[in-house]
């Protein structure tokens, strides 16, 4: 009692010596601490190293640095802190719980407006996925420096697997100029790439090698761009638009000779594949190039350089097509053969740029100079031999030269000339029919003139006389010619008239219906006095023979020998021979002309050994 007396004299807001609990709450206590020591009597004992003493005393701050000794006030935070804690989470849950159950209650107030909130949400989506897209689009595109080379210098080009993938599928447009701007990026820091690492290569004569390309004489010039583009074609683009700038240059045939040489020989052993022609850049797969990287950044960069640099290298090589244009038009005779070789050697070899080729070269069978149209037609006689398939595509080209408005007789001549030289065989029935209807069409225009040209006229009977057996052409087509030719045979000279029958004789004979009218102008041709001076009497005898052969007729047989017994006595004695040794093969397949041995005035066959 005494105590609790005690207690209630001392007021926690009095002003006395005593403590407060306040205080000791501050200092860190709590209230049973309070009452301990409110319960301590100011006389009690305090042990103090078995001594005894009153309150009194105690130094100042003794007791609180006793208390803070204890560690009381750091577990009071702590207890304080976990309970705030324990507070703060109940009243998040109790938000929480109140706030789902609100939402709840919205969601089944807005059931009516759930078709609108649905296509709301998706809306945001695309927004936030276009986004996204668009952020993926530029990583696509962009351009990453490397410090080592993509492609390694070695090897032809050409030979990379990533040169074979083409298509024949159109590419997105937009898609495609983005890959070729990241593309030449690409290709411009892989060219610089290779020039910094060469130079700084140790052993290396780059520096040599560029003194001498720049300032060198004119044969190193060119041995030096020919090593440096054999090393590395991909980095050294700049050497090869060199090249073609040199041929172009004017001023010095010697140069343009000597770098034609150069880039012809390059495009030949390290530039051109062989069996494929060069693709554009948007020739390629780039709706899969992800796809066939497996999405590796270095594979794709790859493509990327190798497909753009060949479509630089195509467009240097068509430029160099139109420089050899300009050369096929020189006025030196040297400068156009030597052009026309590297187009046939081109031809022959490479299929780029192999139609431009094939034209300039056909054109050059109109050349005003003899010699250059005769070369023209024998390297497309030669291009023939090396490559049969072409056939059909030179002579295609070569009818589009005859029937140019502004062409030339002597170009014509010399087309036609050349046409009439092709050898076929019974597979290409259709491209000799197509050429005895282009015979025929210039036959009728040089009906049409009033003075014939025997030339022209004879070389598209020797072109129709060899295409006509191969060819598959209608008779009627054929029958609307015989009366023309039937009609010019008797103004024409000797040899041109010894083709008219002969093509006469194979029309009539392949239709088994060679006419009374085709003996008799064979027999009148008989004393043409262009006989003894003609080129053509061996192919006279050979026909002469076939048609006397062919002849059921044996009293007309009978006359064709006497009339080429009496023409025989006045020609030399080589065509004599010919008509003897024709008599007795006539007197061998037709023993009925015997009875000539027998008959009077016909002393001239005793002579004649008869099997």
């Amino acid at each position: 009692m005494e105590d609790d007396m005690d207690m209630e004299a001392e007021d926690p807001g009095s002003d006395g010596d005593g403590f407060t609990l306040e205080e000791v709450l501050r200092l860190g206590g709590t209230k049973q601490d309070y009452i301990m020591l409110a319960a301590v009597e100011d006389k009690c004992e305090i042990l103090d190293g078995g001594k005894k003493g009153d309150l009194d005393d105690l130094e100042d701050g003794e007791l609180k640095a006793f208390i803070e000794k204890l560690g009381i006030h750091k577990i009071s935070k702590e207890v304080i802190e976990q309970d705030d804690s324990s507070e703060q989470e109940e009243k998040k849950k109790k938000t929480q719980t109140s706030k789902e159950k609100n939402d709840a209650i919205k969601v089944k107030k807005k059931t009516t407006e759930a078709g609108k909130e649905k296509s709301k949400v998706p809306a945001k989506e695309n927004k936030v996925t276009n986004t996204t897209s668009k952020n993926k689009v530029k990583a696509v595109f962009e351009f990453t420096e490397r410090s080592t080379l993509l492609l390694k210098p070695g090897g032809k080009w050409y030979d990379h697997e990533y040169t074979k993938e083409y298509t024949t599928q159109p590419q997105d447009e937009d898609h495609v100029k983005k890959y070729k701007a990241l593309a030449e990026k690409l290709y411009d820091h892989e060219v610089n790439l290779y020039k910094n690492k060469k130079e700084f290569q140790k052993g290396a004569n780059t520096a040599w090698m560029k003194t001498v390309v720049s300032t060198g004489t004119l044969s190193d010039r060119m041995a030096a761009m020919t090593v440096l583009i054999q090393d590395a074609p991909v980095h050294t683009l700049q050497f090869v638009e060199n090249l073609v700038n040199l041929i172009r240059k004017q001023g010095s045939k010697r140069q343009n000779i000597m770098a034609l040489d150069t880039f012809k020989d390059l495009l030949q052993s390290d530039l051109l594949p062989d069996n494929r022609k060069l693709h554009t850049f948007a020739q390629h797969p780039f709706d899969k190039i992800e796809e066939i990287s497996s999405g590796n950044r270095d594979a794709r960069d790859r493509r990327l350089i190798l497909w753009y640099f060949e479509e630089q290298l195509k467009g240097h090589v068509a430029e160099f097509v139109k420089v050899l244009e300009t050369l096929t038009h020189d006025s030196l005779i040297a400068t156009k053969a030597k052009s026309l070789n590297v187009i046939h050697e081109l031809l022959c070899n490479k299929p780029e740029e192999e139609k431009t080729l094939l034209v300039l070269l056909v054109n050059k069978l109109g050349d005003p100079q003899y010699r250059i149209a005769t070369k023209a037609s024998y390297l497309l006689e030669m291009l023939l031999n090396k490559h049969p398939n072409m056939k059909v595509v030179v002579c295609l080209e070569v009818e589009r030269l005859l029937y140019r408005p502004n062409i030339s007789e002597k170009a014509q001549y010399y087309g036609i000339c050349f046409l009439n030289q092709m050898i076929f065989d019974h597979e290409e029935s259709d491209l000799a029919s197509q050429l005895i209807l282009v015979y025929f069409c210039f036959f009728r225009a040089c009906i049409k003139k009033k003075e014939i040209d025997t030339k022209i006229l004879r070389a598209l009977l020797t072109g129709v006389n060899r295409a006509y057996p191969y060819a598959e052409i209608g008779s009627e087509k054929v029958k609307e010619q015989l009366d023309t030719l039937f009609k010019i045979l008797h103004v024409v000279n000797f040899n041109t008239g010894v083709q008219i029958l002969m093509l006469l004789f194979q029309v009539m004979d392949s239709q088994q219906t060679v006419s009374n009218r085709y003996f008799a102008a064979v027999y009148r041709k008989l004393l043409d006095p262009g006989l003894c001076q003609g080129s053509k009497q061996t192919m006279f005898l050979n026909l002469l023979f076939k048609s006397m052969k062919a002849d059921v007729v044996l009293r007309r047989v009978k006359a064709f020998v006497k009339r080429l017994l009496q023409v025989t006595c006045f020609q030399k004695p080589s065509f004599m021979c010919g008509a003897l040794y024709l008599i007795s093969e006539l007197f061998r397949l037709k023993p009925g002309l015997k009875v000539l041995l027998h008959e009077n005035g016909v002393r001239i066959l005793g002579i004649i050994s008869v099997k």
